[in-house]
């Protein structure tokens, strides 16, 4: 009979870098009895992903609602809190990484993704996440942001759009509507926007979703264990 062709285990790194077709599963390892024990299962809580930090968004920000929402909906997705990085470049959204308990690192102005991406990479076991907005993902970390959905790195990313330069007072965004008055335009903005979600699609997301930051009903606000 011809021998079996065995498939061979991928480096430890391509966890982290699947591509558009998933990379076959290592054998699970065979545990001696005296191994085999039943590991407790930690309850999380909100509270616990809250960190000391005081909050400074502007009053009536979506960004307080966002915030609200995943520190809700992270404990069930059962991942211990030490295995969350939440990554972030520049802007009003980037402050995420502050409010978070976990870990986490504050970049430069639309690196986040390459900063993930090298997270990731280093240890595919971590659950990464970027928070970004309009202007940090969609304009000078718009290349970025290209790149590392077309990869399918295994990398969450919220990006709140909330089309203006909040941060920074008032400049339109890649986002803003066309006709928008702001500081830099103030006869109206000429651009036609950027639509964030055909963005995605366009650089081939493997998921992609939108939602209001005042939708916050439980029974709507699921994030699934495998959100790239």
């Amino acid at each position: 009979m011809p021998e079996e062709k065995k498939t061979p285990t991928p480096p430890p790194f391509m966890k982290a870098f699947p591509g558009k077709v998933a990379a076959p599963a290592a054998p699970a390892p065979t545990l001696s009895p005296d191994m085999q024990v039943d590991l407790p299962v930690v309850a999380q809580t909100a509270k616990e992903f809250a960190s000391d930090q005081d909050v400074r968004w502007c009053p009536g920000c979506g960004d307080y609602s966002i915030l609200a929402q995943v520190q809700r909906s992270l404990p069930d997705l059962h991942i211990p809190r030490e295995k969350y990085v939440f990554v972030a470049g520049i802007g009003c959204s980037s402050r995420f990484p502050y409010y978070m308990n976990t870990y986490g690192f504050h970049g430069i102005h639309g690196r986040a993704p390459a900063i993930a991406s090298g997270v990731k990479a280093a240890n595919p076991d971590l659950s990464v996440w970027i928070a970004t907005g309009d202007g940090d993902g969609l304009s000078i970390g718009g290349n970025h942001m290209l790149h590392i959905l077309r990869r399918n790195f295994d990398v969450n990313i919220m990006l709140f759009n909330n089309r203006i330069y909040g941060l920074t007072k008032g400049q339109y965004s890649p986002t803003s509507e066309k006709g928008k008055k702001t500081k830099s335009t103030p006869a109206g903005s000429i651009d036609f926007p950027i639509n964030p979600v055909l963005f995605a699609l366009g650089c081939e997301a493997t998921f992609v979703a939108r939602s209001l930051d005042r939708d916050s009903k439980p029974d709507k606000v699921r994030l699934p264990a495998d959100v790239h």
